[in-house]
């Protein structure tokens, strides 16, 4: 899970920062919040950053790999497939995402308990 974070808050940082260079408005303060639920028998987590965000018609190709928004050189394209793969195969859960363009991006990461109680099998 320390990869899953690495490559949320990294992808975060980085559009909070980029929309404070792109000419924001000077009061702008780039910001990355991170919340947690207890739903019962899984446990929620949400990022959220107040960059560019994500446009709807790139959302869905978000979590293939070699799919970037970044610039040549600045991006693999792997950390979110990454992400996906580490959620869902090793800890039987779940990632959403959600964005307005220019105000924010959050992800939603929903992780069982118990293993045992996922739908999904563990590698």
């Amino acid at each position: 899970m320390t990869r899953v974070f690495l490559n949320l808050f990294s992808n975060g940082f980085y559009a909070a920062t980029r929309r404070a260079r792109n000419g924001a408005d000077p009061a702008f303060m780039p910001t990355l919040k991170v919340t947690t639920r207890d739903i019962g028998e899984a446990v929620e987590i949400h990022v959220r950053d107040n960059g560019i965000g994500i446009s709807a018609d790139i959302r869905d190709k978000l979590f293939q790999p070699f799919f970037t928004t970044k610039p040549t050189g600045e991006g693999t394209g792997l950390g979110l497939s990454i992400t996906y793969d580490i959620i869902t195969q090793q800890h039987g859960g779940s990632i959403a995402v959600d964005s307005k363009v220019g105000e924010y991006s959050e992800f939603m990461i929903r992780l069982p308990r118990n293993l045992a109680q996922s739908t999904k099998p563990a590698r």
